[in-house]
């Protein structure tokens, strides 16, 4: 099974897309349990959770996009498929795990290098 560099790109950025949609749906259900939490509590500003909520996930996709850039892209466009999919199922989630943190370093460093200039 080959896949051109065009598919394979576009498998990550689906897989971005997915990860960011799941990310969404966390972020916000967790707003919702703390905002009815507050409304039973009487404290806090209630109401104002689920854009709180929304603001921060636009953040968190923004770095994401960021990341799947110089990392996730590089990854893809440079292993092999046909090695990677008869990978076990752990040993593929293992990589990903890795490679979040790896982007999360790069990001950090390019952000200190524009911070020092």
């Amino acid at each position: 099974m080959t896949f051109s560099r065009t598919q394979r790109v576009a498998y990550g950025f689906v897989s971005l897309v997915v990860g960011d949609a799941a990310l969404l749906l966390y972020m916000l259900l967790n707003a919702v349990w703390v905002r009815t939490a507050l409304l039973a509590a009487h404290v806090g500003q209630p109401y104002a959770q689920i854009p709180v909520a929304i603001q921060v996930f636009a953040m968190y996709a923004a770095f994401s996009l960021i990341g799947w850039l110089s990392v996730g892209v590089p990854v893809v466009l440079l292993l092999p498929v046909s090695s990677i999919i008869r990978w076990p199922w752990l040993q593929v989630v293992t990589l990903g795990a890795f490679l979040g943190p790896l982007a999360m370093v790069v990001i950090i460093l390019v952000l200190s290098q524009a911070h020092t200039r």
